[in-house]
């Protein structure tokens, strides 16, 4: 598959983000009340989980910068993506502590809890392997392949994640006479479908041979 060929899959990944993430947006802010980290409404609290989850909007293959500026623009926004990550984890426990909530007692909760410990450890991994101090061309190459496979994985695992949080939302709504065919529950089926789609589009455009062979080449440069 030629690049002019992924190129539509890249951009159309950046638009299923930017339009999950205004989708978590307005299901948060219109549907639940909006967000608070103090508040006596403990449930603005948690409001703060998904968004901050989907706030980190990734771009690094299609700006027109050299390839050591989109490593650069690279590391620092997923250290954006990692730490918005960690809050929207952060902000789960403190909504829980506050409202007398056991804390990870669901699969959705474990997951999340090892996505993020993944990202991080690939992040950390990533910095010293290909930034600083840096490793020999050799290696380099070698980890390149085994670095993107992962990095596809821990996406995989939070994109799969995202969908149990969906769902295990939905639930303890309907258990409060939720209405399962009302607006808000279309909303979040239909945001949970553009994940979905926004997951697929990233994995093909990743995984491509051209973007492939680019990453290889840019790795040792």
């Amino acid at each position: 598959m030629e690049r002019a060929r992924v190129e539509p899959f890249t951009f159309v990944s950046h638009a299923l983000a930017a339009a999950a993430a205004m989708l978590v947006l307005v299901w948060c802010i219109h549907f639940r009340g909006g967000l608070a980290y103090e508040a006596t409404d403990k449930s603005l609290i948690f409001n703060l989980t998904p968004v901050n989850e989907f706030a980190a909007i990734m771009s690094y293959r299609s700006l027109p910068l050299s390839k050591d500026a989109r490593k650069r623009i690279h590391l620092i926004l997923h250290a954006i993506a990692l730490a918005l990550g960690a809050f929207g984890i952060h902000a789960a426990f403190k909504f829980h502590n506050e409202s007398g909530i056991d804390n990870l007692y669901s699969l959705h909760s474990w997951v999340g809890l090892g996505t993020i410990s993944l990202y991080g450890l690939q992040w950390i991994i990533g910095f010293f392997t290909f930034f600083y101090p840096g490793a020999a061309d050799t290696l380099k190459r070698s980890a390149i392949r085994w670095h993107a496979l992962f990095g596809i994985f821990v996406f995989i695992l939070a994109v799969g994640n995202a969908q149990l949080g969906f769902l295990e939302k939905l639930t303890f709504l309907e258990r409060t006479g939720f209405n399962k065919y009302g607006s808000e529950a279309l909303l979040v089926n239909f945001t949970a479908l553009v994940v979905i789609l926004l997951g697929a589009s990233v994995v093909i455009s990743t995984l491509a041979p051209s973007n492939i062979e680019e990453t290889k080449k840019s790795s040792v440069i």
